[in-house]
């Protein structure tokens, strides 16, 4: 009970973007997935952490590196990536990731990965035209 307790502290905390900087550092070193992949989420998550959690082993802390409005396309493109296709293949149903991003991935060498990428790019298109023409 305790440790589930406390695990569930460490995301809330994990996700709180008034936490100090050095508290985000000490998370994203968590030993839960689930802990880090918030911290990768906070938009006050310093640069040099979320490099880091950019090479961690789990997917879907590095897929919640997407989901962080601060953080920067070079590092975006760099997890466009990444070895794992379920890395890219998330990364490429991502509606909000920059559209350069979703270029890339539709030229990756995982036809799904690239299928993927291709028509999230298009149903984006598809929407900027409706859009358009509704205005």
């Amino acid at each position: 009970m305790y440790k589930s307790a406390t695990i569930a502290t460490e995301y809330l905390i994990a996700g709180n973007p008034e936490v100090p900087a050095s508290l985000l550092n000490t998370l994203a070193q968590s030993p839960t997935p689930a802990v880090r992949a918030r911290v990768a989420e906070n938009h006050a998550t310093p640069l040099s952490t979320l490099v880091k959690l950019l090479y961690d082993v789990h997917a879907e802390v590095k897929l919640s590196l997407s989901h962080n409005r601060a953080i920067p396309v070079m590092v975006l493109l760099q997890l466009a990536e990444d070895e794992d296709p379920d890395v890219r293949y998330g990364l490429a149903e991502n509606y909000h990731l920059p559209i350069r991003v979703l270029e890339s991935l539709a030229l990756d060498e995982n036809p799904y990965v690239s299928n993927r990428a291709s028509r999230t790019l298009s149903k984006i298109k598809s929407s900027e035209t409706l859009v358009r023409a509704a205005a």
